[in-house]
């Protein structure tokens, strides 16, 4: 089964950090999966919230606030890390799933990836453009024909079927509570690879594994490693 480490490696230092990122890789995690929103300013953080309230404690909206006001900010000593310096460590080194969380956001991903990091098509193996917004995908899919997409599924685990024929999807991310068995053996026959979040516990993780489930997102992929190692 693939681990996928959440936000990095969530259970293991401040999430969507480059230390929680460095501790995902470390650990044994197959796919790093971290969070990518576009400041006012167009400078892409890699960040899960639409503020930073929770984990910087400030009150910054990140659409609404410059890179400059925010870049200081920190989580316990950590900084709000740019999606530059993450491409920069890990881009071509372990596989990457970005997902993009806020509006107009995946058009400036593809262009980064593009002007920096892209050299030959077979680079956009290197990274999965996951949403949960499949209009975000669509301008990815429009702007880049060889990307990697995924959509990523809050409840409705049909959902990938209305779209896939549009997005062209390598994947199809399931909440692990409405996971249905039609629509995996859909997504089975269509040769999507098919992940589920957030997964902590490893007999949850085999239990999906039988099911057929190709990985899990986890936030601690160093527990779960060495338990499913024992377990599967």
């Amino acid at each position: 089964m693939i681990i996928i480490g959440h936000r990095g490696a969530a259970g293991l230092a401040p999430e969507n950090t480059l230390d929680a990122l460095q501790s995902g890789a470390e650990v044994g995690s197959d796919v790093l999966e971290f969070d990518v929103q576009a400041t006012r300013d167009k400078k892409l953080l890699v960040i899960h919230d639409s503020t930073l309230l929770r984990t910087h404690r400030k009150a910054h909206i990140v659409r609404w606030s410059s890179h400059e006001s925010i870049k200081e900010a920190t989580a316990k000593g950590h900084k709000v890390a740019t999606l530059e310096e993450v491409l920069d460590k890990f881009f071509g080194k372990i596989l990457l799933n970005l997902e993009i969380k806020s509006r107009g956001t995946g058009k400036l991903v593809v262009r980064l990836l593009e002007e920096k990091y892209i050299k030959r098509s077979e680079d956009w193996q290197n990274i999965l453009l996951s949403s949960f917004k499949p209009a975000e995908l669509k301008v990815v899919r429009k702007l880049a024909p060889e990307a990697e997409l995924a959509l990523l599924h809050a409840r409705n685990p049909f959902a990938f079927m209305l779209h896939n024929r549009q997005l062209d999807l390598t994947a199809v991310g399931f909440n692990r509570l409405y996971i249905n068995s039609l629509a995996l053996e859909v997504a089975k026959q269509l040769g999507l690879f098919t992940y589920t979040y957030t997964v902590n516990r490893p007999e949850a993780a085999r239990k999906l594994q039988e099911r057929g489930i190709d990985g899990i997102v986890t936030d601690n992929p160093k527990v779960m490693r060495a338990k499913l190692d024992d377990i599967l």
